[in-house]
């Protein structure tokens, strides 16, 4: 009979189990912290970049996108946590383009096309 010792030990053949349970049943909080946390992070690069001033309804709609899933998630609502980051993620990485893109600077006093 199979008991999980020739995958390293008991342990790691209950933890493969229930990894494979939460994923099975869709755990809500397991994809929300997944999302969460890519739209927490494209966020931070957009804000490195000066999107709040370069694209800014793109960064403050991902903005208050992630307030209002984190707001979920506390709510144990994480079907709607999960869809607000999704967007949250969109918009941030919408609002990292936007301000990667370099303005042509036209020097002072020169005639502007």
């Amino acid at each position: 009979m199979f008991d999980g010792r020739s995958l390293g030990g008991g342990s790691l053949w209950w933890g493969l189990c229930a990894a494979a349970m939460l994923a099975a049943t869709g755990c809500g909080g397991v994809w929300y912290s997944l999302r969460i946390v890519q739209a927490s992070d494209a966020l931070a690069r957009a804000e490195q970049l000066g999107a709040a001033a370069r694209a800014p309804y793109e960064y403050h709609y991902a903005l208050e996108h992630l307030r209002k899933a984190r707001e979920q998630a506390s709510r144990s609502e994480y079907g709607m946590a999960e869809h607000l980051a999704d967007t949250a993620h969109v918009y941030a990485n919408r609002a990292v383009q936007l301000a990667q893109r370099v303005e042509p600077v036209h020097p002072v006093g020169s005639a502007q096309p």
